[in-house]
């Protein structure tokens, strides 16, 4: 049995006709509670919740003492997962196994009670794990709730679980917090109630287990958690994991390695998520829409500040629908020019999808010189690469607006037209948000004092500038006017920038030391235009960019002086353009008044 995009079988269809020889129940207990469910003489119903290219996930409450139910149905195309599965080297009698073994060496993990292969159908059913939610889940709502207590009692518990498994010399190959649960106690308000591993068939066990392989593990883990954890609490779970786990070395030496194998599995993992944007996926489709090369997006992993149009799902036929005709997209009642310029034609409208429908940003770029003619023959577009930048940078939880789709028309090489399609957010320019909150406009009734307000936003500026760089990333037109803020007002929710114009955005090999300071100095320069930002104000944005979490203290002064002249010479510099530009055009109005006075 198979499952495709079209037809979503039911789990009981997974029961009918099965041979009672080709169940392997965990003990004599997993028979009696399943046989009824098995045979069907149980009147029990399965919800789907989950379904991907390899599984489908089903949950049932069973009738009698079975209680809560889970089965994973695996499907996974792929021929070495067939013929492993054929020759009993599957993924569902492999989570059996590694059930049973690591829960009989202390690692909580839930139960397999029964695994099945007949007729090209594979599956195992195990115990619901309930109430849980996982563990990332978890920590993002923790963290906002600002509970740092039941984040570090989880990390202390996450460390003595992994240490267990690689202390019986097993490893997870997809170790990250979306596989750990975390058990909720209802009889204690909803506290902290224990961790639970999952996803039991990514396992791998091994008489021995190397430094090496085991730090590799964990900079997985790292990877997951380096954005939401401070070093303190990364080096508290080193601490408790090397005496959980028995291993030796020094926690210097252990850290070198896992930041340098973190660093490595980072890379990978991002080039992987960036080569399938331009690819046709569960996320994005590549189409040939009116002679045209069209990028879409389908669904988005991510949940973006100020974005609706990531809470759907759209389809490939709804978008030739929409894009069928390029040029209707910029006419139409609700269309509205924002920019008419030289380099580019924008518009904002109102765009239905499917069933979905929300306001977006079309541009179609325009070139200034012609020499541009034989660049684009090396290179994508401007729209196809604002929408390759847009998810790259959401992939690596940079927010931007949400790119939905891009289309390009090139004949004999070369490029006819480009247009891209982006999701308007909602939120306000930075400048206009410090501006209202710290200049008086609207400052009384805040559940925050507008100070540390300021202090959170000016620090993520010069934290958002340092993830672009760390990622490879440099902006040469960032500026507080490309910045847009979304709030909500809540006390325990920080401000979040979003980067709203990507045309300045490029990838490079290596961020020097100049590119950095040429990043800076262009927000400096920038926070000029926001009378309510200070002296410290600016310095706040560049404390923020030098001081990573958990570091210690830095010799700032250095870094500020350095940065205090870049950024005069650009002032300097924008004054002289702009006195050449008006007593040119000076020049040309008493050139065109001579004209009109002379006989």
């Amino acid at each position: 049995m198979t499952t495709d995009k079209h037809h979503m079988p039911d789990a009981s269809e997974l029961f009918v006709g099965l041979d009672a020889g080709a169940v392997r129940f965990a003990d004599a207990d997993a028979r009696r509670r399943l046989e009824p469910l098995l045979s069907g003489s149980s009147d029990n119903r399965w919800s789907m919740v989950k379904h991907n290219v390899s599984r489908t996930v089903y949950r049932c409450e069973a009738s009698g003492s079975a209680g809560v139910l889970y089965l994973k149905h695996f499907h996974n195309p792929s021929l070495l997962h067939r013929l492993g599965s054929r020759i009993g080297l599957s993924d569902s009698r492999c989570e059996m196994r590694f059930s049973r073994y690591l829960s009989g060496n202390g690692v909580p993990v839930p139960k397999a009670l029964a695994t099945c292969y007949h007729k090209g159908a594979e599956w195992l059913i195990s115990d619901g794990i309930e109430p849980s939610v996982p563990a990332d889940k978890w920590h993002a709502e923790k963290l906002s709730a600002g509970n740092h207590a039941a984040i570090d009692a989880a990390i202390i518990a996450l460390a003595e679980m992994v240490g267990r498994m690689h202390a019986c010399g097993v490893i997870h190959r997809d170790l990250h917090c979306g596989n750990v649960l975390v058990r909720i106690n209802e009889s204690s308000r909803g506290r902290f109630g224990g961790l639970v591993l999952m996803d039991l068939h990514r396992m791998l066990r091994r008489r021995r287990l190397t430094r090496r392989r085991r730090a590799a593990n964990l900079a997985q883990l790292f990877h997951d958690r380096r954005l939401w954890t401070t070093r303190s609490q990364r080096l508290r779970f080193l601490r408790r994991y090397l005496r959980a786990a028995g291993a030796e070395g020094t926690i210097r030496g252990w850290v070198r390695l896992i930041e340098m194998l973190a660093h490595r599995h980072s890379r990978k993992l991002h080039a992987q998520r960036d080569r399938r944007i331009f690819a046709t996926n569960r996320y994005f489709a590549s189409l040939s829409v009116a002679g045209r090369r069209t990028h879409v997006i389908l669904a988005s992993k991510r949940r973006l500040p100020g974005s609706s149009a990531c809470e759907h799902t759209f389809d490939a036929e709804d978008w030739l629908k929409v894009l069928g005709d390029p040029d209707a997209l910029f006419t139409g009642g609700d269309a509205k020019v924002i920019k008419d310029s030289p380099s580019s034609f924008v518009v904002r409208r109102r765009l239905r999808i499917g069933a979905a429908e929300f306001d977006v940003y079309i541009k179609r770029a325009r070139r200034k010189r012609t020499i541009r003619w034989v660049a684009d023959l090396f290179r994508r577009s401007r729209a196809l690469r604002g929408f390759y930048l847009g998810h790259a940078l959401l992939g690596r939880h940079i927010h931007t607006a949400l790119p939905l789709a891009a289309m390009e028309k090139r004949r004999w090489g070369f490029l006819i037209d480009s247009i891209l399609i982006t999701e308007q957010v909602t939120g306000l320019h930075l400048n206009r948000f410090l501006n209202r909150y710290l200049g008086g406009e609207q400052s009384d009734g805040l559940p925050i004092e507008p100070k540390r307000l300021a202090r959170q936003v000016l620090w993520q500026l010069g934290r958002l500038l340092r993830r672009l760089h760390e990622e490879g990333f440099a902006h040469r037109d960032l500026k507080v006017s490309n910045l847009l803020v979304h709030w909500d007002g809540h006390r325990d929710h920080p401000p979040e920038l979003i980067l709203v114009d990507l045309d300045g955005v490029n990838r490079v090999r290596r961020v020097t030391r100049r590119r950095q300071f040429r990043g800076l100095m262009r927000l400096n320069v920038s926070l000029l235009e926001c009378p309510v930002v200070n002296h410290a104000g600016r310095l706040r944005m560049l404390m923020g960019y030098l001081r990573s979490p958990g570091a210690g203290r830095i010799n700032f002064k250095p870094y500020w002086r350095f940065l205090q002249d870049w950024s005069s010479r650009k002032i300097r510099r924008q004054i002289a353009s702009r006195q050449r530009r008006q007593k040119a055009q000076r020049l040309s109005a008493s050139a065109r008044q001579a004209g009109r006075t002379t006989p």
